[in-house]
C-alpha cells in the first residue's frame, strides 16, 4: 500500500504538471470544459492530501495542514464539477482563494517537516504559490485574460509539489533503512 500511495504522488504530480502547460499553451480552452476538468484533478489531489495524512503519520510526523488543504481540494474541486455554471462566473474569485489557502498551508506543511531532506522545495513552492495568489486576487481584470497562464503555473507549482512530497517520502524511507 505505501508503495502503491508512493507512486500515486509521482502519477499525481506528472499530470499536474502535465495539466500546467496544457494551459499555459491552450488558453482559448471552454471555461466550461476546463472547470469540470480542474474540478477532478483538484478532487483526486485533495483524496491524495487525505490519504497522505492517514498514512504518512505513521512513518513521519505529517502535519494536520496536509489533510486541511485535502479537504479544502475536494470541497473546491466539488464545487467545480457540481455548480459548474456558477463556478464559472466565481472561477477566478475561487482559485485566487484557493491558491493562498493553499500556498499558506504549503508553508506550514513545509515547517513541520522541517529537517527531513526536501523541506526547503516544499517552502519555496509555498511561497511561489502565495506570490500568485497574491497576484490573482489584486489583479482580477489580468487574470480574466490570462487565466490559462496563471492556472497552468499554479498546476505545475502544485506537481512539483507533488514531486517534492514523492522525493522526501522516497529519502525518508531510505533514511528509515539505515
Amino acid at each position: 500500500m505505501r508503495k502503491l500511495y508512493t507512486y500515486f504522488v509521482l502519477v499525481l504530480g506528472i499530470a499536474m504538471i502535465g495539466l500546467g502547460i496544457y494551459l499555459m499553451f491552450n488558453p482559448s480552452t471552454s471555461l466550461q470544459a476546463l472547470t469540470i476538468f480542474i474540478g477532478i484533478i483538484l478532487v483526486l489531489n485533495g483524496l491524495n492530501e487525505v490519504i497522505s495524512y492517514f498514512g504518512e503519520r505513521k512513518y513521519w510526523s505529517i502535519s494536520k495542514w496536509i489533510m486541511l488543504d485535502g479537504i479544502l481540494s475536494i470541497l473546491v474541486g466539488g464545487f467545480a464539477i457540481f455548480e459548474s455554471n456558477m463556478a464559472e462566473r466565481l472561477f477566478i474569485i475561487i482559485f485566487a482563494i484557493w491558491i493562498l489557502a493553499s500556498a499558506i498551508l504549503r508553508i506550514l506543511t513545509a515547517f513541520a517537516v522541517k529537517g527531513f531532506p526536501g523541506w526547503t522545495l516544499l517552502l519555496l513552492m509555498g511561497i511561489f504559490g502565495l506570490i500568485i495568489a497574491i497576484i490573482s486576487l489584486f489583479t482580477n481584470t489580468l487574470v480574466a485574460i490570462a487565466i490559462g497562464i496563471i492556472l497552468g503555473l499554479f498546476f505545475i507549482l502544485q506537481g512539483f509539489t507533488c514531486l517534492s512530497l514523492w522525493w522526501v517520502i522516497r529519502k525518508g524511507e531510505n533514511r528509515a533503512k539505515r
